[in-house]
């Protein structure tokens, strides 16, 4: 790298990224980034007390300006003072999707109240910025969860939950040796059809240093068009739907597509987790390191991984807890608290994933406390009749098994019933009956006798509206895999 070069990665990430953003009102990215790289070697009781004090000012400011927490917790006669550990908090009910979508404006803090329905009518999409919001009394924006889970829900913030987001991500590749103002591509929730305007693309270029490309309904001429734009560009980061970048890694792969000229230095999967077979893909063809976010758009980026693959909480502004003891070592749901002000809290907030969080015994060093155990969606795990749990993460390592995934281009697994589950197969060159029948030769070996196994074969699988591919569809009305192993809800 020029000496140039050098300079303007300084001066997108020391000035104008965090300038730009701070006019959006995404304030103190950049000192929250300093601060991270920091704590994340504080002790744990350093972080615990810093946590707590974050809590405490996080219930006063709900109870005084939402009312759906200030009836929340006269209901179960709750002071916010009243807390003194982060155990006290467990008193209080969690907060679900339903929740939200039943209590949305009441969620809402009351001194924005009279910009609600102006950001419920905007034209905007979902999370845009309001343009110089920082000098506007109207900062509320309107945003919506993907969907995946069948329920997308409406939200509102005004910058503050991106900021953080902005600052872990500055962290998570200060991990990986990249410093702010890096190069990076972004295959955001765009399509080729709906990319933004000239002057949006430049922007982002120019003062943040990120190329914008699709990340959602991408067949091989979007793959294309995406490697081309890298090769011109040349990220040190790639970022984006996770099945965004395992696609472009299949397309570059399967075409025998050369790209030296714009391999990254780290991919960052996010919305999905990166599976065993994605991130060898990614690595084969980028020779990149590579990594994963975990978070919700309603509450930002929640965790990710460290160079030695550990699930690091990012403990500083968020409290993860879950509804199981961790003494007796078994995972419950994962329950979230951003633990900073915001026009729209979310305390105890049910992310529906299956997990736990414990201390680092990590060797990266960092005592930042992990997510052990993480199965997840509650949804796409299979209970089988004797107990046992079959996470997402099975039907990937099954699809890797004797190079099966040489013959397969996409799948989708299907709960039909407890005794019956349908495989939906988009076939490769290859595909035959010695196929099938190695795989229900491997399928048995896991099952009990009584599951039944149908093969479809497809032209193609559809992503959901989010742009994510469903890798597990749960048909089968069960109990909350939670409840089976005595962690209900409290």
């Amino acid at each position: 790298m020029s000496m140039l070069e050098k300079l303007d990665d300084w001066f997108v990430g020391r000035v104008s990224f965090p300038l730009t953003n701070f006019l959006l009102n995404r304030k103190e990215i950049l000192s929250n980034y300093r601060q991270l790289v920091q704590s994340e070697w504080y002790s744990q009781e350093q972080l615990r007390d810093l946590q707590i004090e974050k809590v405490k000012s996080a219930l006063r400011h709900a109870n005084r300006f939402c009312p759906f927490y200030t009836a929340r917790f006269k209901e179960i006669g709750l002071v916010p003072d009243d807390i003194r550990t982060l155990e006290d908090i467990k008193q209080i009910p969690p907060l679900s999707r339903q929740d939200v979508i039943n209590h949305c404006a009441d969620m809402v803090d009351v001194r924005c109240r009279p910009y609600l329905d102006a950001a419920a009518q905007s034209k905007r999409s979902p999370g845009q910025p309001i343009p110089w919001g920082r000098f506007r009394r109207q900062k509320l924006i309107k945003n919506t969860s993907s969907g995946s889970t069948g329920a997308p829900v409406i939200f509102y913030d005004d910058g503050s939950v991106t900021a953080v987001s902005w600052a872990f991500e500055l962290r998570l590749r200060h991990w990986y040796g990249i410093e702010p103002g890096a190069r990076e591509a972004r295959m955001a929730r765009i399509s080729v059809d709906y990319m933004p305007n000239d002057l949006q693309i430049w922007t982002r270029k120019r003062l943040w240093h990120q190329l914008m490309l699709p990340g959602v309904n991408l067949a091989d001429k979007e793959y294309a068009f995406c490697l081309q734009k890298l090769r011109e560009f040349r990220p040190r980061v790639l970022w984006g739907f996770t099945s965004a970048l395992a696609g472009l890694a299949d397309y570059i792969r399967r075409t025998g597509q050369d790209a030296s000229s714009c391999s990254p230095e780290l991919a960052i999967g996010w919305a999905a987790p990166v599976y065993e077979h994605e991130e060898k893909a990614l690595k084969e063809v980028f020779h990149c390191a590579v990594t994963n976010i975990y978070g919700a758009r309603e509450v930002g980026h929640v965790a990710a991984w460290c160079p030695h693959h550990s699930w690091h909480i990012n403990q500083e502004h968020m409290l993860v807890e879950s509804n199981c003891n961790p003494r007796d070592g078994e995972m419950g749901e994962i329950i979230v608290t951003p633990l900073d002000t915001s026009p729209m809290p979310f305390i105890r907030y049910r992310l529906g994933d299956l997990g736990r969080p414990a201390p680092s015994r990590c060797g990266c060093g960092r005592t930042l406390q992990v997510i052990e155990d993480f199965l997840g969606r509650t949804g796409e795990i299979f209970v089988t009749k004797d107990g046992r749990m079959i996470p997402p993460n099975f039907w990937c390592r099954f699809f890797m098994v004797d190079g099966q995934s040489q013959f397969v281009e996409r799948f989708q697994v299907i709960y039909r019933r407890p005794d019956y589950i349908s495989i939906r197969i988009v076939k490769r060159q290859g595909y035959s009956e010695r196929t099938e029948e190695d795989m229900k030769r491997i399928l048995r070996k896991n099952f009990s006798p009584d599951v039944c196994f149908e093969f479809e074969y497809v032209s193609r699988i559809d992503p959901q509206i989010s742009g994510k591919y469903q890798m597990v569809v749960n048909e089968v009305k069960t109990q909350p895999a939670g409840e089976l192993h005595g962690c209900s809800a409290r």
